[in-house]
């Protein structure tokens, strides 16, 4: 296996360095919503510190989705009406969007792309976790989201050698995650693994952002990661962003078989995918999302 040279791994760190931090506001928000102590009241008061995500809060709750007889104006009443669930969703969304929504030119991802990728990837995930009785399926939620990250920090790289990339894809018959690896000396899952560390996310996400592409290879098997691999290749099926690299994934075709699932159900989850997505709320505009 090619190692990366020095330098390149020196620039590739410096590129994750550079990366802006989770918002305090949003820190705090998934640590409160994980503690069962927490009410209402005290994550409207964290909110209320960070104007933009007070009014996005609020501005959902008060949307036609909920469909309410009057007008929210709290946001302790707002959290109420969306849920934990939803304002941890809510918060990572946000502050993730102006990232993932950026064009990504060197997996030809124009902009606004990968963050649908990664919205549908999210939702088929939360969906996938609810099917097999999965209690957290708001992590699955944010695992998906965040699962290609490191395409971030990367893509410099993969345009500068793209053709030398695809080259050994189509020379070798392997995913183009694999011919990353072989070309450069690292991948995007390795680089949003070190960007999820970096943001001190829980073990179980860092672990699905790495190892998403290739489950099986993780050193203690989640099935967070292979719900995630599959609401991956799922996502890329509906042909949601799936830039240069989509036609080019190796599926664990094991995955199926570990949920004891069938084409039946890969088709209906695909429908709920879009019927969901379709519900977001100006996707490439505003990063509110309306999930239940």
């Amino acid at each position: 296996m090619n190692t990366a040279a020095p330098e390149k791994l020196q620039q590739l760190v410096q590129t994750i360095r550079d990366l802006p931090a989770l918002p305090e506001v949003v820190v705090r928000v998934m640590r409160m919503t994980e503690d069962p102590r927490t009410d209402a009241q005290s994550i409207a008061r964290v909110i209320a510190t960070d104007q933009a995500m007070a009014a996005r809060v609020l501005k959902l709750a008060n949307s036609a989705f909920y469909g309410l007889p009057r007008r929210v104006s709290t946001l302790s009443e707002a959290v109420v009406i969306l849920g934990f669930r939803t304002i941890k969703n809510l918060a990572i969304a946000a502050s993730t969007f102006e990232l993932l929504n950026r064009e990504i030119a060197g997996y030809w991802l124009q902009r606004g792309e990968l963050w649908r990728h990664s919205l549908a990837c999210a939702i088929g995930a939360q969906l996938i976790a609810r099917r097999i009785r999965l209690p957290v399926t708001e992590e699955a939620f944010v695992a998906g989201l965040l699962h290609d990250i490191g395409k971030v920090a990367i893509n410099l790289f993969v345009r500068e050698q793209f053709d030398q990339i695809m080259q050994r894809a189509l020379q070798d018959q392997i995913a183009f995650v694999d011919a990353e690896q072989a070309v450069l000396g690292f991948n995007h899952a390795m680089a949003g693994g070190l960007i999820a560390e970096k943001w001190n996310l829980p073990p179980t996400l860092v672990a699905v952002i790495k190892y998403h592409h290739q489950p099986s290879t993780a050193p203690d098997h989640d099935p967070m990661i292979s719900i995630v691999h599959l609401a991956d290749v799922l996502a890329i099926t509906l042909g949601i962003g799936i830039g240069g690299d989509g036609l080019y994934y190796h599926f664990e075709e094991d995955t199926m078989t570990l949920f004891g699932m069938e084409q039946a159900d890969l088709d209906d989850l695909c429908e709920q995918i879009v019927d969901q997505m379709a519900r977001a709320v100006s996707l490439q505009e505003q990063p509110e999302v309306v999930l239940q």
